[in-house]
């Protein structure tokens, strides 16, 4: 969770206009750093934070300097397209907003709060600090965000407002769209990522527990706590990841299962444990 300790914002943030683009550097093998410095040397480009710029006027010229690194691009969008709009490439015709946030000095039970939010809100990590919401129009945001017990994700307002209620800088864009089609890979590579990180966290937490059971010190009463508190995290992360199926056209039946299939398999070995007792 180390990534949370982030740079702080500029002291102000422009808005966007016609000719601005929001510009998310996601990295490259040589890193960031250098193409940011020269990037935030023309007129114009102002750092939000790392990796997080703003370029009013934006012209071939700062393509130039970021063309080797992978990023993703916002303009101004009108629109906040229906979901059930069918193309060929629903993250381009699709709106977004996103939010960036710092803590300064976090501690670490503030870290684990600000993982907690990301991992309830229906956002996707694009880098440490900036994260990626789908903009849904009202009606669809209240039905799809609402889990099947009621429980609702957390939209890029209320996820800002939580950040900001624990002392952070935070700044939201919103009704943003992409400006190149081929950003949709990087978005989907994005989901992709968020989703292995999320459910790796459990799988080792679920190992962790396996071998809990094989030691006889560990009594049942700390093994069924320790998978009680393991069931409900998955659940969270399970209500979360099966609504990417509307919320990002992403389907993580799969995975889910692999994980869902490990936690079931240890909740037997420790039910075995207890009845051999």
């Amino acid at each position: 969770m180390s990534d949370i300790n982030i740079e702080g914002f500029s002291e102000a943030v422009p808005e966007l206009k016609s000719d601005s683009r929001l510009v998310v550097l996601l990295g490259s093998p040589e890193g960031i750093k250098a193409p940011s410095k020269r990037l935030s040397k023309y007129a114009g480009v102002q750092k939000i934070r790392r990796g997080l710029f703003i370029i009013s006027g934006y012209s071939s010229v700062h393509t130039t300097e970021i063309q080797t690194l992978e990023r993703i691009l916002f303009i101004k969008s009108r629109e906040i397209p229906s979901v059930r709009t069918i193309t060929d490439d629903i993250y381009f015709t699709r709106a977004f907003s996103i939010v960036a946030f710092s803590l300064k000095n976090p501690t670490a039970k503030q870290k684990k709060r600000i993982e907690r939010l990301v991992r309830r809100s229906i956002g996707i990590r694009l880098r440490p600090g900036v994260i990626l919401f789908p903009l849904l129009r009202s009606k669809e945001q209240k039905k799809i965000s609402v889990s099947d017990d009621k429980k609702a994700l957390l939209d890029s307002i209320r996820f800002k407002q939580l950040m900001s209620e624990m002392g952070a800088n935070t700044f939201r864009w919103s009704r943003l769209r992409l400006v190149n089609p081929e950003s949709s890979s990087q978005i989907l590579k994005n989901i992709e990522q968020n989703l292995i990180k999320d459910l790796k966290a459990i799988e080792t937490k679920i190992r962790v527990l396996k071998d809990l059971n094989q030691n006889p010190e560990v009594s049942m009463k700390q093994l069924k706590r320790k998978y009680t508190v393991l069931s409900g995290r998955f659940k969270e992360t399970k209500i979360k990841w099966m609504l990417a199926r509307k919320l990002w056209s992403f389907d993580a039946v799969k995975q889910l299962k692999r994980t869902y299939n490990l936690l079931i398999g240890t909740r037997r070995a420790i039910i075995e444990r207890e009845s051999s007792v």
